[in-house]
């Protein structure tokens, strides 16, 4: 069973009440739902959307089609139209209660013929911690009473039954968030940003996490280094143009070898009226944010489960490979909700990387070429072992020096750390992306949220089949030899991607020498639109 509904409002109207308490609701009964957003970037009064899309099975799908479309005024009606296929819609404006987004969540309980209790329940959980004085609570009392002669008897799907074991409603931000500080994020700065801003919601809730919030990103990256310096387990957090902001800073971090963490959240670009929708254009600008040679590890997760496990990978190898690290997310992977088992969420082993012994006088080399061209890091409470950070180039020590000869070793030394990376994260145990089906003819290839539709997609078609994409720099080269040993089986590789200049389909070419035959063999299709791929897109 695949049930799609959606609530659509103005902005700043508390809309989000109504299906959040609806996905609590679901998932509390163990159904797979997905929920995600769209909204204008007009504070007050455009149109917002808030939708549901549920299964009885472990699936995650994305359509087009809208089984109950829940609409508060004419205008919501008449923009979604035009994208989407709604199929019942209720119109919430004449109906004569206090408190909508109250109703709206009673009404939906019937739709669903969900049990008057459960809903109930997690209703008044929810405001219980409010602190709502006596007069509103009895007016929402009032608006719960209204569902009853609204909804008609035969105009219901039945989500009565518990299908799976009772599962968390989450969001993408409040996983990345949690999953940090469960891998000892000890420092955490940003100014706050759609759609990267509401990780700042469950960072402050933690209190050990230090947080500032600074005037702009330029201070939020330069405190990022201070908190590493300091040796704090450190990550911050922007979107869209604001990351060139950082762009400095990262460069600086390369050169010092002062490593953290970056989370990067896509959205639509600058001037165009529409920069909180979703976007896919910022690979290149992560793969080459540095004035030097040495690019920062870029990493890319297109699942829930990944988002929550490259944040511990992130934070792991920025410590031990002494090196920046950008994860790179899209906004439906920033802002989206999913009901998981949150059981199977297990922080995992903590390494923060070889750090200098205390020394017996000042003969620490910040610096040293070791065999594996990763120098031991200083603890600031560890004698003798003070440096200096400079974006400067420089001997082992860490001092100014313009040596050609120098200047090769420690050039050398930055990239080759990468070298290291290779060697130890390239294992069997794990690969940078992942292949479904390997012995097919059609492959979509793709990344980050695509992933969930085409999931779908090929589910229902045995000739196509999947590659994912999760790590942009290091490539991953055995994705190379796979295309090489399949070439003459492979018939097509069909590009996902939503951005204008096929950036994905660029890098797996150029990385996996995808030319001359290999020519005829690939096509793409790319969506620069501001609404994620849907199923029909696909199809």
């Amino acid at each position: 069973m695949q049930v799609s509904i959606w609530f659509s409002w103005p902005a700043w109207s508390w809309v989000n009440t109504a299906w959040l308490l609806l996905a609590e609701v679901l998932a509390n009964k163990g159904y797979m739902v997905y929920a995600d957003k769209e909204y204008a970037s007009v504070i007050k009064w455009e149109n917002n959307c808030f939708f549901l899309y549920i299964s009885d099975q472990d699936e995650v799908f994305v359509r087009k089609h809208i089984d109950y479309f829940l609409a508060y005024d004419q205008y919501a009606v008449d923009k979604n139209e035009k994208i989407y296929d709604l199929e019942h819609v209720y119109m919430i404006k004449d109906e004569k209660c206090f408190h909508k987004n109250t109703f709206t969540f009673w009404m939906v309980l019937k739709i669903f013929w969900i049990p008057f209790e459960e809903g109930k329940d997690v209703f008044l959980s929810q405001f219980k911690s409010k602190n709502l004085t006596q007069e509103r609570m009895e007016q929402n009392a009032s608006d719960l009473r209204a569902w009853y002669d609204y909804i008609k008897e035969d105009a219901h799907i039945d989500f009565d039954a518990q299908v799976w074991d009772r599962r968390t409603i989450m969001y993408w931000n409040e996983l990345i968030a949690k999953w940090a500080i469960a891998s000892w994020l000890e420092f955490y700065a940003a100014y706050p940003m759609t759609p990267a801003s509401s990780i700042i919601d469950e960072i402050i809730k933690d209190d050990k996490v230090i947080f500032y919030q600074w005037e702009d990103e330029i201070a939020v990256s330069m405190a990022m280094l201070w908190a590493k310096y300091a040796w704090k387990r450190a990550m911050c957090w922007t979107s869209g143009w604001w990351f060139a902001l950082m762009t400095e800073s990262i460069a600086f971090s390369n050169q010092a070898e002062i490593w953290w963490v970056y989370i990067l959240s896509q959205r639509d670009g600058p001037s165009t009226w529409t920069p909180t929708f979703t976007w896919q254009s910022d690979l290149n600008y992560a793969l080459n944010a540095s004035f030097w040679d040495t690019k920062p590890i870029v990493l890319i997760p297109s699942t829930f489960e990944e988002v929550y496990s490259f944040v511990w990978k992130a934070l792991n190898y920025s410590d031990i490979y002494q090196h920046p690290v950008i994860m790179l997310v899209d906004k439906q992977l920033s802002e989206s909700y999913l009901s998981v088992n949150a059981s199977e969420l297990l922080a995992e082993p903590i390494n923060r990387g070889v750090s200098a012994e205390i020394k017996g006088s000042d003969e620490y080399k910040r610096y040293e070429i070791t065999e594996n061209w990763i120098s031991p890091s200083a603890i600031p409470w560890n004698e003798n072992t003070t440096f200096i950070a400079t974006s400067y180039e420089h001997d082992e020590y860490g001092f100014t020096n313009e040596n050609p000869t120098i200047k090769k070793e420690m050039m050398d030394k930055r990239a080759r750390k990468m070298d290291t990376f290779i060697e130890n994260e390239f294992n069997e145990d794990f690969y940078w992306y992942e292949i479904i089906n390997p012995e097919a003819k059609t492959f979509y290839v793709s990344m980050w949220i695509n992933r969930y539709v085409l999931d779908e997609h090929i589910k229902w078609n045995n000739e196509l089949w999947l590659v994912i994409i999760k790590s942009c720099f290091p490539f991953d080269q055995r994705l190379k030899a796979f295309f090489n040993e399949h070439m003459n089986s492979i018939d097509k590789l069909i590009f996902v991607e939503m951005n204008q200049s096929w950036i994905l389909e660029e890098l797996v070419r150029k990385e996996c020498e995808l030319y001359w035959e290999w020519n005829d063999k690939i096509s793409h299709q790319r969506k620069y639109e501001l609404y994620p791929f849907f199923q029909e897109d696909i199809i």
